[in-house]
């Protein structure tokens, strides 16, 4: 019965529109995943992106924020930092916090896009200049994604407008939906 209602839900996920059938497949993603893994999907996104930084002066770094995983609710509360520190002078040029969802989405981004230039990056000098190329601003490119992914949010009631309120649970509210409620 487990896997009829399973089936069911991907049917009806895939007439969603985009946007909304890829929220749906974050939120069920999220549902199921444990906290070892979670915490195995940091680890890896750690050694992906080391692995892309490699000979470069930039790298992004992802730690849980001490304390959000420490409630029965981890996947509410649970908060990841992305740090881009200069390897060269150890400084942190830029960092951003993010909820579970927005780190389940750049963990697929990052491993899906990655996954592809690691796996050419071995069979010629062609892609390696191509890993190279990729690599020299990726700490950069991804960091611009992180910044996308934490401002896009937008007014989970109107979906107009921009959130100004981001709950723990990732709801998020803008001005004139929160003044009404």
């Amino acid at each position: 019965m487990g896997q009829q209602i399973s089936n069911h839900t991907q049917t009806v996920i895939n007439k969603l529109p985009e946007k909304v059938a890829k929220h749906a497949a974050l939120v069920q993603e999220s549902g199921f995943l444990t906290y070892e893994e979670f915490l195995g999907r940091v680890a890896e996104l750690n050694d992906v992106t080391a692995k892309l930084a490699s000979g470069q002066d930039k790298h992004l770094l992802f730690e849980v924020q001490p304390g959000s995983d420490s409630s029965a609710f981890w996947k509410v509360v649970v908060r990841i930092i992305c740090t881009k520190i200069n390897k060269t002078t150890g400084i942190v040029e830029a960092s951003r916090i993010l909820n579970l969802y927005q780190f389940i989405q750049l963990y697929k981004d990052i491993t899906s896009q990655a996954s592809g230039v690691l796996a050419q990056s071995g069979t010629s000098e062609e892609a390696a200049e191509s890993l190279m190329s990729v690599s020299s601003c990726q700490a950069s490119f991804w960091m611009g994604r992180v910044k996308q992914l934490t401002d896009e949010e937008e007014c989970c009631i109107c979906m107009d407008g921009r959130a100004d309120l981001i709950l723990p649970c990732a709801h998020s509210f803008c001005q004139k939906c929160i003044d009404k409620w």
